[in-house]
């Protein structure tokens, strides 16, 4: 519950499989919420009713320290509401009801408190309808909700550690500034200032410059620590030892990033030995201003520096996990740059970075496997998703040299030795605005063997989803924008794989793709309406239901003779028809058959597949021959009645001239 994420977004994901194929969709339904940056963390809660029951949700608010502004309620299953309610004062309550609930269920709260007060608490209680307090203990809960933070100082870091002592006697706290990539600011009393509390008892606040020795009794303490980076840098990096008397191990060997300074990358060092650290600046797009990097062990003890322009450095490293800083500063411009971290035997981290500045995001991305020699071709796409980007340039590099580069969106081939490639980007979205981008790497046959979307964020709210599919099959991918608390101002997906655009959608509606086993990604771009600190939209990725088409021809032919049926199928795993011969197991795919009609019948084809079933009808309407009015007679057409008139009027001409051809007077008899 009140899951937070330090990002643009917040996304609180539950699902529910709808029916028993829909347990190996790619992606189940679900929904997600999404927060604006600083909005109060939202709380929520999961849970399951076995058997179908009316529920009653009961929003609760306990006016602590005051009465909440507003409080709204959803509650969401699969990827669909299926209730809500929202608290209106001078209401202290609110309910929704859940008739027949069965499954899974995800209930969140959103809201603001006070102003004055900053912070309101509530209670949930989910029960049976026909006893509303008899709550559901796995189901209801009680939270808060606080006012929207503001921006922090993005200079000042905090850290917490919990110190527990077993043995009493005099520990020795001992902090440093590693002063990388500078020093940290000027302070009073300088930084880093380390505090030690009890409980709510002050056992040194500050800590004394360190060293420092401080006798402890055996129990829990809590150590504080604040730093605050160089304004300019604005990263700092420094290191706390808390350690005890003789046979009793280390409290704490930590090292704690400040400001912007990226968390370090953990290097398990097989063995003791000598470690070589560079670090290259790729000039691309153009020069940083400054590259660098930094090895530490426990406790911040600096092993080793290098910085780009100053060649790589040598140094000796304990056996263990060791832990590798980065850092680079813009230029005029964005850049990119490499760190290595290599044995005599092996490369022990290959890291690659961008950085961002002069109005446009670079980006660096390292193929996980080593390519073999040969040629290749790299490409970078444009997918114009939600806007088109304004700028794109790209590069290839290997062994710490830029091999091909490239101005604009495209292809580049180059030719590879057996190691690993980086791919370098440089992306300007349009201004205010979000784009995306795909580069992949393809063997000269047009295998693909390294692919990377990255969205590219000015105004924020863009999230991608990954997946690997493991089997072919027919899939239908639907966005749905779910109005909660109101609708968004932009809502829209994009699919892609391999750098080919699957579909989009804009707004919320569906596309059907047809997907291979591989990699794909699926990239959403949410940002609330205006005034709002939230939005919720149902997002699925589920296999297609079948699809029939039945046809026959002739659909109408006299008794006994034959008609062809012929359909086809998709996303079909089995078919069945019915009807006169027709009836049995009938091939999916496509197929057709001659049946032989002694009466009108209809003929069905019904198929199942893993997103259910779908069946089509066509009716073959057999005709009979009209009965004569005498016996033994038979059917007599057209041409036949013509036949026998002109027959009849010839004997007639015929009767009335003859009397005409004999002499006068003379009757024979």
């Amino acid at each position: 519950m009140n899951n937070r994420f330090a990002a643009r977004l917040v996304v609180l994901v539950g699902w529910l499989p709808l029916s028993t194929w829909a347990q190996t969709d790619p992606l189940p339904p679900q929904t997600q919420l999404i927060s604006v940056a600083g909005a109060p963390a939202p709380s929520q809660e999961s849970f399951t009713i076995a058997a179908a029951e009316d529920l009653t949700v009961t929003f609760t608010d306990f006016q602590t320290p005051a009465a909440l502004s507003t409080a709204s309620v959803v509650v969401t299953q699969g990827d669909a509401i299926v209730g809500t309610t929202t608290l209106s004062a001078p209401a202290q309550s609110a309910t929704l009801a859940l008739p027949g609930a069965v499954g899974q269920y995800t209930l969140r709260v959103i809201g603001t408190p006070n102003a004055a007060a900053g912070v309101g608490t509530f209670s949930i209680c989910v029960a049976p309808k026909s006893t509303p307090s008899a709550c559901i203990a796995d189901a209801s809960f009680a939270g808060n909700i606080t006012e929207q933070s503001a921006p922090a100082n993005p200079t000042v870091s905090t850290s917490v550690a919990t110190l527990t002592v077993s043995t009493a006697g005099s520990y020795t706290f001992t902090y440093q500034d590693d002063q990388f990539p500078v020093p940290l600011a000027a302070g009073n009393p300088a930084y880093p200032s380390l505090a030690l509390f009890q409980g709510n008892q002050q056992i040194a606040v500050p800590i004394p410059a360190s060293p420092a020795a401080i006798t402890l009794s055996p129990g829990t303490y809590t150590l504080l620590a604040v730093a605050q980076a160089d304004p300019t840098a604005k990263a700092g990096l420094y290191g706390i030892v808390v350690s005890g008397p003789a046979g009793v191990a280390p409290l704490l060997s930590a090292t704690y990033p400040v400001g912007l300074l990226q968390p370090a990358a953990t290097v398990d060092n097989p063995s003791a030995q000598s470690l070589t650290l560079a670090a290259t600046d790729f000039a691309f797009p153009a020069a940083l201003s400054s590259a660098s990097a930094l090895v530490t062990a426990g406790g911040g003890a600096a092993l080793g520096m290098a910085a780009a322009g100053s060649g790589p450095s040598s140094f000796a490293a304990p056996k263990g996990a060791i832990q590798l800083w980065s850092y680079g500063a813009a230029g005029v411009a964005a850049g990119t740059y490499e760190v290595d971290l290599t044995s005599a035997s092996s490369t022990l981290l290959q890291s690659a970075f961008g950085v961002s500045g002069g109005g446009s995001y670079a980006y660096a991305f390292v193929s996980p496997k080593a390519l073999a020699a040969g040629s290749y071709q790299a490409t970078a796409s444009d997918f114009q998703f939600p806007a088109t980007l304004s700028a794109l340039k790209f590069a290839v590099a290997q062994n710490h040299a830029v091999l091909k580069q490239a101005s604009a969106a495209g292809s580049v081939s180059f030719t590879s030795a057996a190691a690993p490639v980086v791919l370098l980007v440089d992306a300007t979205p349009t201004s205010g605005s979000n784009g995306l981008f795909d580069v992949n790497v393809q063997t000269s046959a047009g295998s693909v063997v390294f692919d990377q979307i990255q969205p590219v964020s000015a105004a924020g709210g863009l999230t991608t989803q990954p997946l690997t599919l493991g089997t072919s099959g027919n899939y239908n991918v639907t966005l749905t924008d779910l109005g909660f608390p109101a609708q968004f101002s932009t809502l829209a997906l994009v699919g892609s794989s391999a750098g080919s655009v699957l579909g989009k959608i804009y707004g919320g509606g569906t596309f059907p793709i047809t997907a291979a086993p591989g990699d794909y990604q699926f990239t959403v771009v949410a940002i609330p309406a205006a005034q709002q600190q939230y939005g919720l939209y149902g997002i699925e990725i589920v296999d297609a239901p079948p699809t029939v088409k039945l046809s026959a021809s002739p659909t109408s032919v006299p008794a006994g003779a034959a008609s062809t049926l012929t359909w086809t199928t998709t996303s079909a795993t089995s078919c069945t028809g019915s009807g006169g011969s027709f009836t049995g197991s009938q091939p999916t795919g496509s197929g057709s058959l001659a049946v032989s009609v002694t009466a009108t019948t209809t003929y069905k084809l019904t198929c199942i597949g893993p997103g259910g079933s779908a069946s089509q009808s066509v009716t073959v309407t057999a005709t009979v021959a009209p009965t004569g009015s005498s016996g033994g007679g038979g059917q007599i057409g057209l041409s036949s009645i013509l036949a026998l008139a002109a027959l009849a009027l010839a004997r007639l001409q015929a009767l009335t001239s003859w009397p005409r051809l004999l002499p006068r007077g003379r009757i024979h008899p």
